[in-house]
């Protein structure tokens, strides 16, 4: 009779832990976003280029940009979207113009895979041409093919928040891109100067989260579920947090819009990069100077370097907070004795398993007019 009892425990328990397990990885499974990209009277190679533009780095993936589209004469503007600013961490719009800047790059390698020959030009933003900073012209090459493969690279690069491999890049390619992007520095995880940008950054964010502004702002752009990402198609998701399905789970279930404006949570993020800047083979720097069209500039070279990375399973983070708090800002170009101030410090490392864009993304409609 025990043994009937101990017997039918046993089966409720494993029957709670596997419901429970059951639960858990249903709730952290990866989020599925059905981005609209149907577009009236555009054809479905533009729409397409479009959409995989998208992908672009772009700051807490506020996607902060508006399009005006003339499909017929082949042209395009592209303009700040100044109501989805970041006031606190970002109140000149610098990293949100460098966003501009990695955008119109991803769109130019998107059109350029459908076919087109592809024409930027910048101007200068202004409220008087509604923050309006590049003019993209674009036209059908009758003889070019579909590139699948580029279309493919677009859709891996990505931020990656995990741990990375701490053995030495290949030579060659540091050697490689220092010298065909001019504004672009390495410092590896041996270096004086890696040390000064892992130890600045940790200072840097204890600065940032002792400040509840920056705290509710950063938590405004946070999901804190599937369903809010699929809602809003914006922000940082779960996913784009590199989170395995258990630990994307308890995340959702422990964490929300107003725990995440606490100290304990602020602790937890100031944890997770001591692990990620100590856990790389090194920093790449980007410089620039501190003018609109430069930070566009700056961002188009950080898209093209992003690019080159993934193609050798190289993952990129970008780590902003010692240009986002003035007092180490001011002297990280001195210190790192360059002759122009910083704009991008990208954590670089690489990893088994590259992963790929988790797509979290706007419908077309939300942020393009199309015009006759």
């Amino acid at each position: 009779m025990k043994k009937r009892i101990r017997l039918t425990f046993l089966i409720v328990f494993m029957a709670v832990i596997i419901t429970g397990g059951a639960t858990m990885l249903s709730i952290g499974k990866k989020a599925t976003i059905q981005t609209d990209i149907h577009l009236k009277g555009v054809p479905s190679d533009i729409e397409e280029a479009l959409y995989y533009g998208s992908f672009a780095a772009n700051s807490h993936n506020t996607q902060s940009w508006k399009v005006a589209l003339k499909p017929k004469q082949g042209q395009l503007t592209i303009s700040l979207d100044k109501k989805r600013s970041l006031d606190v961490v970002d109140p000149k719009n610098r990293e949100l113009y460098i966003s501009l800047g990695c955008y119109s790059q991803s769109l130019k390698m998107a059109f350029e895979a459908y076919g087109y020959k592809v024409d930027l030009e910048q101007t200068s933003p202004s409220a008087n041409n509604h923050y309006q900073a590049i003019i993209f012209n674009f036209q059908k090459d009758q003889h070019k093919k579909m590139n699948q493969k580029q279309i493919e690279l677009i859709k891996k690069r990505h931020t990656d928040k995990r741990k990375f491999l701490t053995k030495k890049l290949d030579r060659g390619f540091i050697a490689q891109a220092t010298k065909r992007y001019k504004n672009l520095h390495y410092y590896p995880r041996s270096s004086q100067e890696f040390t000064y940008l892992k130890d600045g950054s940790i200072r840097a964010v204890k600065k940032q989260s002792s400040n509840p502004d920056f705290l509710k702002e950063q938590s405004d752009w946070l999901r804190f579920s599937n369903q809010e990402s699929k809602e809003k198609k914006d922000g940082i998701s779960g996913d784009m947090l590199g989170l395995n399905p258990l630990l994307k789970s308890l995340y959702f279930m422990t964490t929300n819009h107003e725990t995440a404006t606490g100290q304990g949570f602020a602790k937890q993020s100031l944890s997770t990069l001591e692990k990620q800047v100590n856990n790389c083979a090194g920093f790449f720097v980007m410089t620039g100077k501190q003018t609109l069209e430069n930070w566009i500039a700056a961002g188009r070279q950080v898209q093209a370097f992003w690019y080159d990375c993934t193609e050798k399973n190289i993952a990129i983070q970008p780590i902003s907070a010692m240009m986002e708090v003035p007092s180490y800002n001011k002297n990280l170009e001195k210190d790192l004795q360059l002759n122009q101030p910083v704009q991008m410090i990208l954590r670089a490392g690489q990893v088994e398993t590259y992963g790929e864009n988790s797509g979290v993304r706007r419908d077309l409609t939300d942020y393009i007019q199309v015009k006759d």
